[in-house]
């Protein structure tokens, strides 16, 4: 797994031009231009097109997981009482929402490359 910070923002178009130029690499983006990721070094910035916002704030923390999802939901559900979170097709692929100990929200993302720009 690696992690990420998911940036919530207006246009992601003008959101990835401002953050490649505080030296963020483009690395890809949605077909609809809705998303885009981009890294810098080991850290991974995905940005997401959002009109509203986000109850969990501007951004939210995660890991772009390279095992299926269901593989790291069954390795973790003895540490959430069973309770584990529904698996949602996205323009990327899949993800899951996790939250830890203390109820902060962890994003888990499973990227399909066939769905990229």
């Amino acid at each position: 797994m690696r992690p990420y910070l998911l940036i919530h923002c207006t246009d992601t178009a003008r959101s990835s031009v401002w953050y490649q130029a505080l030296g963020f690499q483009f690395r890809r983006q949605g077909r609809q231009h809705t998303w885009a990721e981009l890294e810098w070094g080991g850290l991974l910035l995905f940005l997401h097109q959002s009109a509203a916002p986000r109850p969990e704030g501007f951004a939210m923390p995660g890991f772009e997981v390279t095992e299926p999802l269901e593989a790291v939901l069954k390795r973790l559900a003895p540490l959430t009482a069973g309770e584990l979170p529904a698996i949602l097709d996205e323009g990327f692929g899949r993800t899951a929402t996790l939250h830890d100990p203390d109820g902060y929200a962890w994003s888990l993302n499973e990227h399909d490359p066939e769905l990229y720009a």
